[in-house]
C-alpha cells in the first residue's frame, strides 16, 4: 500500500515542485507480519500461542522507506517465559587449536661426553669430565603482546574509519536499526524501535523509541530551541526514548534498558533478528532487522538545475578528488559563487566504532563559506548543538535522522541569503530550511550570524564548501538550483516614533511629540493677551 505523506514543503521552483511535494511511503510490513501474538502471522495455533482478537496498530507513514520487505521470523511454539537473558560467558573449556596438536614433550636425555663410557659400573665409578661454561649472553626480551582490538579481521584501522562494508568487522554486522512490537496497558501493542550504535572493542549503546524509529512513527515534538547546546534524554522537547548499553560476546549481544519500570531487553545473535523481552526474562515479541533508505537517494535534477557533481569532473569543481568508485571525497568547493538556491546532496559516513563526538565522521556543508549545516555520523544519540544536520553551534536538529554509517544520506538544503542596505548593513537576517533524509529537521531559520569559522557576512555570494575535517566522508550526486532573493519581510514591532518640529497653533504653544520632552515656546502675538 503506497500512502500519500502530505504537508511536506519539499522544494520552491515551480519547474519541479509539482512533482516533489508527492512523497510516497512504503507501508514495509502489514501490521498483522510482526504481532508476535497473531498465530497467522506465526502460522501455527497452539494453545501456548492462541491468536489474539485485538486489533494491531497499522505499519507508520513516512516520507523514509525501507529497501527490502522484510518478513520477520515466526515465533516459536513453545515461548519461553522464566528464564532472563544474561550476558553469556565465554566458553573456558575449549583448548586451543595448537596446544591441542601438540604431543607431550617427553625429556630429554643428559648430554654425554665423548670420553664418558655407556654405562658405569657402581664399583668402579668415573669422575665426569665438568661440561665447558657458556659464554654469558644476555637474555632475549619477551616479544610484546599485541593487542589491537581497533583493526578489522581484513586489517583496516577502524579508528581511520571503514569505508567499505567488507572491512568494517563484526560489530558493524550487530549494528543497526530493529523494530519489535511492545505491550503495555496504557497503549496495548505497539511498534517500538531500536537503535543500536557500535562503540568499540564488542561494546554497544541504544536507543529505543516507543511508537517507531525517527521518521517512521516517530517525529519531532516541537523545533528545538536556537542556541541550546544539550538537551537531555527527558526533555519534553524530544520524543519519548530510552536509553540502553551492552557488550556482545561469542553467542550474541545483549542491550540492557532501564525504562519502561520493568525493564526491556534487547537479545540479537546475527544481527538480523532479535527477541524483546521484559526484564524478567518474559518473551515479548520477536524482532528483525530493518534497512532504510531516502526517497530523495538518486533524485534527478531538474532542467535548470545546474550539476555540481555527477560522478565526473564536469568543470564546477576545484580541489575535486574523485575515488576510483566514482564518489567525491572531501575538501572541493564551488567555483561559482551562489546567493539563493536548493542544494541536493547525497554522503556516506564511514563507519568510526571508537571514535566520540566531533572526531566521529565529521564534515560539513559551508554555504557561502559562511553557514555551516553539519555533516556527523550522529546515529543512534540525542541531537545536540554540534550533531549531523545541526546548524553548527547555532541550532540542534528538531529530529535525529541519522542513519547508520555506511549507508547513503541526503540532505536537501535551501538557502536564502540575508538582505543588506545600500550601506552594507544587514537588514534581515538569512532563512535555512534542511530536510534529513526527506524529513524536515530546520524549518525555515533564522540566520542570526555566521558560522564560527565561516567568512564574515556579507552582500556579496561566495562558493560552496564540502569541509576537509579528516574522516573519509563521501559525496555523490551533487546539483542546485537557484532560487529568487528572499522579500524583505515587514517589521512586526511598531516604528519608534521621530521628534517633529514645533508647529505654533492657536491651541498648542508646546511641542506633544511622545518621544520629546515638551519644550516651551514663545507664543505667537496671537495667543499674547
Amino acid at each position: 500500500m503506497r500512502i500519500l505523506a502530505a504537508g511536506v514543503p519539499f522544494f520552491v521552483s515551480q519547474t519541479w515542485a509539482p512533482a516533489t511535494l508527492q512523497v510516497l511511503a512504503e507501508d514495509a510490513q502489514p501490521a498483522s507480519a510482526m504481532n508476535p501474538m497473531n498465530s497467522g502471522a506465526a502460522g501455527q495455533e497452539t494453545s501456548a500461542n492462541p491468536p489474539v482478537e485485538k486489533p494491531m496498530p497499522p505499519a507508520p507513514n513516512s516520507p523514509v522507506m525501507m529497501v527490502d520487505e522484510v518478513v520477520p521470523p515466526a515465533v516459536p511454539q513453545e515461548t519461553p517465559t522464566s528464564p532472563t537473558p544474561t550476558s553469556p560467558a565465554p566458553d573456558q573449556t575449549v583448548a586451543k587449536a595448537s596446544d591441542a596438536k601438540q604431543p607431550p614433550k617427553q625429556p630429554e636425555p643428559k648430554p654425554q661426553s665423548a670420553d664418558q663410557p655407556a654405562e658405569s659400573k657402581k664399583s668402579e665409578p668415573a669422575k665426569k669430565p665438568a661440561p665447558p661454561k657458556p659464554a654469558p649472553t644476555k637474555p632475549a626480551a619477551p616479544p610484546k603482546p599485541v593487542d589491537k582490538p581497533f583493526l578489522s579481521p581484513t586489517g583496516v584501522d577502524l579508528k581511520k574509519g571503514a569505508i567499505r562494508v567488507e572491512d568494517a568487522g563484526p560489530d558493524f554486522a550487530l549494528q543497526g536499526e530493529y523494530m519489535a512490537w511492545d505491550w503495555s496497558a496504557e497503549k496495548g501493542w505497539h511498534w517500538l524501535g531500536i537503535q543500536v550504535v557500535a562503540t568499540g572493542d564488542g561494546t554497544f549503546e541504544a536507543l529505543a523509541y516507543p511508537g517507531g524509529l525517527p521518521g517512521n512513527g516517530v517525529a519531532a515534538r516541537a523545533t528545538m530551541p536556537i542556541g541550546t547546546p544539550q538537551i537531555k534524554a527527558d526533555s519534553e522537547l524530544l520524543p519519548t526514548l530510552w536509553q540502553g548499553s551492552g557488550k556482545a560476546t561469542p553467542e550474541g549481544l545483549l542491550i540492557t534498558f532501564n525504562q519502561p519500570s520493568e525493564g526491556r531487553k534487547f537479545v540479537t545473535k546475527d544481527g538480523q533478528t532479535g527477541q524483546l523481552f521484559k526484564g524478567d526474562g518474559a518473551l515479548i515479541s520477536q524482532a528483525v532487522k530493518w534497512s532504510r533508505k531516502s526517497q530523495r537517494e538518486g533524485a534527478q535534477p531538474p532542467a535548470n538545475a545546474v550539476v555540481l557533481f555527477d560522478g565526473t569532473d564536469n568543470g564546477q569543481l576545484k580541489n575535486l578528488k574523485i575515488s576510483p568508485e566514482g564518489l567525491m571525497q572531501i575538501g572541493s568547493e564551488t567555483k561559482g559563487a551562489w546567493q539563493n538556491f536548493h542544494l541536493h546532496a547525497e554522503f556516506k559516513t564511514p563507519f568510526m566504532p571508537f571514535a566520540k563526538g566531533q572526531a566521529r565522521a565529521n564534515s560539513g556543508f559551508y554555504l557561502q563559506k559562511r553557514y555551516e549545516v553539519q555533516v556527523l555520523d550522529s546515529f543512534g544519540l540525542i541531537p545536540q548543538f554540534n550533531d549531523a544536520a545541526a546548524i553548527y553551534r547555532n541550532k540542534m536538529p528538531d529530529l535525529n535522522m541519522s542513519f547508520p554509517p555506511l549507508s547513503w544520506q541526503t540532505y536537501d538544503i535551501q538557502f536564502q541569503a540575508p538582505l543588506f542596505d545600500e550601506q552594507g548593513t544587514k537588514i534581515q537576517n538569512g532563512r535555512l530550511t534542511v530536510w534529513h533524509n526527506g524529513i524536515v529537521v530546520q524549518n525555515h531559520v533564522s540566520l542570526e550570524n555566521k558560522t564560527g569559522g565561516g567568512t564574515k557576512e556579507g552582500p556579496e555570494a561566495l562558493p560552496i564548501l564540502f569541509q576537509n575535517h579528516g574522516n573519509p566522508v563521501e559525496f555523490r550526486n551533487l546539483w542546485l538550483v537557484e532560487l529568487s532573493p528572499q522579500v524583505l519581510q515587514a517589521s512586526t514591532t511598531p516604528p519608534v516614533p521621530t521628534c517633529l518640529p514645533v508647529v505654533a497653533t492657536p491651541n498648542a504653544c508646546v511641542s506633544t511629540t511622545p518621544c520629546c520632552p515638551p519644550t516651551k515656546h514663545r507664543r505667537p502675538a496671537r495667543c499674547r493677551r
